[in-house]
């Protein structure tokens, strides 16, 4: 269904999916879903601050000091305050920036780690982590998930074609369909796959790209210096790069990179588990077990390698993508709105994603049945209330 590359046990995940898309349920879930979700992100987590801090002190070749930031201002106003030359263009966007930062998504909230090297005038900022949060993860798991039962639909659509077309003794090519038959075969289709969710049948599959960019780097490099980068990911590490892409627009030049990582998993399991996230757990009545001996086991009972993105580009397109005319919050509020396939299907499938993700994080100790089936009509309103009742957050009873 949706392989998130940048966790261990991907198929478990994905088994997960499948199960609860299908509405089943079993009375071990609280707990497994739970670990699987919390446990995979403790593990980019480690990983990333690992593989970051080696590779930012390596690029420096000096130690990078590493700075936590949990909101976009934090990036943003380090870029600002931090740049690595001056032009027309960099003083425009700054100066454009300081007098309007509230143009600027200021408050989007980030998981992420800023990365300094020199001293003096020589210091600056020189990279950035970041792990996808659960919103943008369900978010993006959810687009996925979308766009593979949208072609689901269309294949089944055209079966139903090539039967009329059968019919009448010609070939699909040659049939020739009011917008009224082709709505009607589309409707058809989409009813089919809603029954099978249903029914606990497997419609054929269209396999959806998977998920590389949990874990994420960004380079600052200027262009003619790349090949320090791919020198040091290809000799000095246990990586391989498996994809490259490059995006070159009006506005934002940069190169995506897809790399094949081993995280050392024994230095990952050296430090304990967060004390407040196991007595956050075992409030909620789970984990009542030795936690750091269950993560210790989930680690080296999972996947050896994992796959991260780097972006690498310039200080100036960096500088583009942040409080430019290429800003990543416009572009993300693009992608939402261009959304091909709204039906209430694909809305339900949006809603049972977040809920799988939100409900990792606020357990309930028993769970009879999945409150979002995929089959069902809702609205919004019916969301939002299974989200409240999921926060333990409650209205005032006004009757």
């Amino acid at each position: 269904m949706i392989t998130i590359g940048g966790f261990i046990h991907r198929k478990e995940v994905e088994d997960l999916f499948w199960r609860w898309f299908h509405g089943k349920v079993r009375e071990s879930d609280p707990e497994y879903v739970t670990k699987l979700i919390l446990l995979n992100n403790v593990y980019v987590s480690r990983y990333l601050n690992l593989w970051s801090r080696q590779l930012f002190s390596a690029l420096a070749q000096s130690d990078a000091r590493e700075v936590a930031i949990y909101t976009k201002a934090e990036l943003k106003d380090a870029l600002v305050s931090y740049p690595h030359y001056h032009n027309e263009h960099v003083d425009e966007l700054i100066r454009a920036y300081v007098a309007h930062r509230e143009r600027y998504y200021l408050e989007t909230p980030i998981h992420g780690k800023l990365y300094f090297a020199g001293r003096g005038v020589e210091h600056r900022l020189v990279g950035t982590s970041r792990m996808k949060r659960a919103r943008r993860l369900a978010e993006k798991s959810a687009r996925r998930i979308i766009d593979m039962i949208f072609d689901a639909i269309k294949m089944r659509a055209q079966a139903y074609a090539d039967i009329r077309a059968k019919q009448f003794g010609i070939p699909r090519s040659q049939l020739v369909s009011s917008a009224a038959e082709m709505t009607r075969e589309f409707e058809r289709a989409e009813q089919r796959i809603i029954e099978d969710l249903r029914e606990g049948i497997t419609f054929p599959k269209v396999s959806a790209p998977p998920i590389n960019d949990v874990a994420g780097v960004k380079v600052f490099i200027e262009r003619g210096d790349e090949d320090r980068l791919i020198e040091y990911i290809e000799s000095r590490t246990q990586c391989e790069i498996i994809e490259k892409e490059e995006h070159n627009a009006k506005h934002y030049n940069a190169t995506n990179l897809i790399i094949r990582a081993r995280p050392n998993k024994d230095l990952i399991c050296a430090t304990p588990l967060e004390t407040t996230l196991i007595e956050r757990m075992r409030a909620k009545g789970i984990w009542l077990g030795d936690a750091q001996k269950d993560f210790e086991s989930f680690v080296y009972s999972g996947e050896d390698d994992v796959f991260v993105e780097i972006i690498y580009s310039s200080f100036e397109d960096i500088l583009e993508s942040e409080i430019g005319k290429s800003m990543h919050e416009d572009r993300i509020s693009d992608q939402r709105q261009r959304q091909e396939y709204n039906s209430h299907l694909a809305r339900n499938i949006e809603y049972l994603v977040q809920y799988i993700f939100a409900f990792s994080s606020f357990p309930d100790k028993k769970l009879s049945e999945i409150p979002i089936k995929v089959w069902t009509r809702y609205l919004p309103d019916y969301f939002d209330e299974i989200m409240k009742n999921l926060y333990n957050a409650q209205d005032i009873d006004f009757q």
